[in-house]
């Protein structure tokens, strides 16, 4: 009996010595990973993370997509800094176990670099060896910027690649301006984690590669390579004031990545008003049109709660009183209630198109379209047989804010059960007769291959379709910024479209993120084969 008592607090103890390790080491390595992102600079906006072991390189020695995305002359480079720090046996013990940071980075008008980041199992700055080593092999040298010791290794191709060493931690890049943003923080003690990675990242301890992203930084980030200001088409990122640590999940063809969204809780948003929705199944991409370059769909399991909170959101950005006004005259004018007659016939889904045309297309799923199209009638004049025109404005805009700010007194038809409206009668008329035809997009074959891999169910669903946003891409882009864009260094036109899905849960949002590649030749629609193939 005591034999039993003495192994079974032994094994007891074991178990406690092993959560205790297992612990400390997650705290360890949640700890380095926090002190990297302080030399981030504060206007990058994503960040990758991969663990430097065989098994990555194995997985991706094939994979072609980022060189797609990034470009000849960033891979090169990424491939230069490789065989130095992690194919050569002389430099590799010092980032044994180190897990590597690219932070892309904007820098001047139209470019972008990568910064390099990593912890160092010893220091390369203070290892004679290692320095002599480089020394050896490449034109290495030296200078001191504001009290950091930077190396400078000159390659044959005329590029340059500096790096410094900081308390352990490993900072690098072709790019000198960007060098200096994360030197600048340290000089002027403004180092802080702008990512806030919390410990909804610890899940990711054992994915092989993770992204971070700061979606408050990706307008200026893209802004960056257009001439306009404040574009458009940056206008629902800027909703988004948010953070994002999302896990890889490896396709071939695909980068697919999964994991937690955390909003600013205190930011008065209209991303934030989904936090209280519950997820539920998105129908309207299933009657989206063959032509459609982007859209946005929003899902709310409580249309009269949302509606509660984007008042108050409106109240507290200062229009909800000119809206107010704008109802009250309308019913005053049309003998209508119209809060107590239209928030009970308005459905759950609701959202924006863009077609390759450039034209805008709003979208709202009724409960019943018959009550819904007798109420709107009464405030609405007929253009055609089967199209009417609000009589009045910004009505759209006080019952679904912001996205349907620029459907001003546009035009709609009602059809089946869903009201649909676009700012000219051309392209509303076109939507209903790609309906009619049912010249859908989810009946293709190449988004059939696209949407096999995302859910159906979430509150807000974001899709770009690369081909289809020729135009849109191009009036976006500055000159200089297209030209490169078009360049043989991008491979941008193998790339069928990219996704992203929030599903809200309590005050975070389960995110999943989705680009991917041209699936291989399949039999596609007749329709939508000559526009894919349309050249720019």
């Amino acid at each position: 009996m005591k034999k039993i008592i003495i192994i079974i607090s032994v094994l007891f103890l074991a178990i406690i010595a092993v959560t205790w390790l297992y612990f400390k080491n997650l705290s360890s390595s949640e700890y380095s990973k926090e002190k990297i992102f302080t030399l981030v600079p504060n206007d990058a906006s994503i960040v990758f993370e991969y663990k430097n072991e065989t098994t990555f390189y194995d997985i991706f020695k094939d994979f072609n997509l980022l060189h797609d995305i990034l470009g000849d002359d960033m891979l090169s480079h990424i491939n230069a800094i490789k065989k130095i720090f992690v194919d050569d046996k002389k430099i590799t013990p010092a980032f044994d176990g180190s897990n590597l940071y690219f932070a892309l980075d904007q820098t001047e008008n139209n470019a972008a670099h990568i910064l390099i980041l990593a912890n160092l199992a010893k220091d390369m700055d203070a290892d004679a060896d290692v320095l002599n080593h480089l020394r050896s092999k490449y034109k290495l040298s030296s200078s001191v910027q504001q009290e950091e010791k930077v190396y400078k290794i000159a390659f044959n191709n005329k590029s340059d690649f500096r790096f410094f060493v900081h308390k352990s931690i490993f900072v690098g890049s072709f790019d000198s301006l960007l060098l200096n943003k994360s030197i600048s923080l340290i000089a002027n003690k403004q180092q802080a984690n702008q990512f806030k990675i919390d410990k909804s990242s610890v899940r990711n301890k054992n994915s092989i590669a993770n992204l971070y992203l700061n979606f408050d930084k990706l307008p200026g980030f893209f802004n960056n390579f257009s001439n306009r200001k404040n574009p458009e088409e940056t206008y629902n990122l800027k909703n988004i004031k948010a953070t994002a640590s999302l896990n890889i999940n490896y396709q071939s063809n695909a980068l697919m990545f999964s994991g937690i969204t955390n909003p600013q809780t205190n930011s008065k948003n209209y991303f934030n008003l989904f936090l209280d929705q519950q997820p539920g199944v998105n129908t309207l991409i299933n009657i989206i049109p063959y032509d459609v370059s982007n859209y946005v769909f929003y899902y709310t399991s409580n249309y009269k709660g949302f509606n509660n909170d984007l008042k108050q959101l409106l109240i507290s950005a200062d229009k909800w009183g000119k809206l107010k006004n704008q109802l009250d005259n309308v019913s005053k004018k049309h003998a209508i209630n119209l809060d107590k007659e239209l928030i009970p016939v308005i459905g759950k889904e609701f959202g924006v198109f863009q077609l390759a045309s450039g034209d805008k297309i709003g979208i709202v799923k009724s409960g019943n379209t018959n009550r819904l199209y007798f109420l709107l009638s009464t405030i609405s004049s007929e253009t055609t047989e089967n199209i009417r025109r609000f009589d009045d404005s910004n009505i759209l805009e006080a019952y679904f804010g912001q996205p349907f700010e620029s459907f001003r007194r546009p035009y709609f038809a009602v059809i089946e059960n869903h009201l649909v409206f676009a700012n000219n009668t051309t392209a509303l008329k076109r939507y209903l007769d790609n309906y009619k035809k049912q010249n859908f997009l989810s009946r293709t074959d190449k988004h059939l291959d696209f949407q096999q891999y995302l859910s159906n169910q979430g509150n807000i669903f974001f899709f770009v379709h690369n081909s289809n946003s020729k135009a849109m891409i191009k009036s976006f882009l500055s000159g200089t910024a297209y030209k490169d864009f078009k360049s043989d260094n991008f491979n941008w036109k193998d790339i069928y479209g990219f996704a992203i899905q929030f599903s809200a849960d309590r005050d975070k949002y389960f995110t999943t993120m989705y680009m991917n590649k041209m699936p291989e030749a399949k039999k596609l629609l007749p329709s939508i084969d000559s526009l894919l193939n349309s050249k720019p």
